[in-house]
């Protein structure tokens, strides 16, 4: 199976929020695929964590920060494990295709679905890539994905 996640699942499977145990029971239902994991994903969950981090800290007290930099060096350490493992296969990818692409799908749903950039980026990387099954977190790469003819497992928030 080939399988592409996008930002929001991958990070719900590296940090616990809201959607998590959703994610982390999607992907073992359907029996841990590797995902693909492109240049892209790795700046932007990496990115990801740490403005969750940055966020928290704004909002915590000092005596309390200390968990929030544990928590995100444990999800950065996992990130590494699941690449490590190849459950997350590092791939290159032509991007010069992939934004092509995502310019025709833009053209195609975005008016009807309001789809972002990114969200265009992550499906046609997807359909580049051939992939049969599309997880995500969001409610609208889901629907332009399914759009497409991927298959969609689409984890809503707890």
């Amino acid at each position: 199976m080939r399988a592409y996640a996008d930002t929001s699942f991958l990070v719900k499977l590296l940090t616990q929020e809201p959607g998590t145990r959703a994610a982390v029971a999607d992907y073992r239902r359907l029996g841990r695929p590797p995902v693909f994991f492109l240049p892209l994903h790795d700046l932007e969950v990496a990115n990801a964590i740490r403005q969750r981090a940055f966020h928290q800290r704004n909002t915590t007290p000092s005596a309390v920060r200390s968990a929030i930099n544990r928590e995100r060096d444990t999800s950065l350490a996992l990130l590494q494990k699941y690449i490590s493992r190849r459950a997350f296969i590092e791939i290159s990818q032509d991007m010069d295709t992939s934004i092509e692409l995502a310019r025709k799908l833009s053209v195609k749903h975005t008016e009807c679905l309001g789809c972002r950039g990114f969200d265009l980026l992550h499906v046609a990387s997807a359909v580049d890539l051939e992939c049969e099954v599309f997880l995500t977190s969001d409610r609208i790469q889901g629907a332009l994905a399914r759009a497409e003819g991927l298959e969609v497992t689409a984890s809503a928030d707890e």
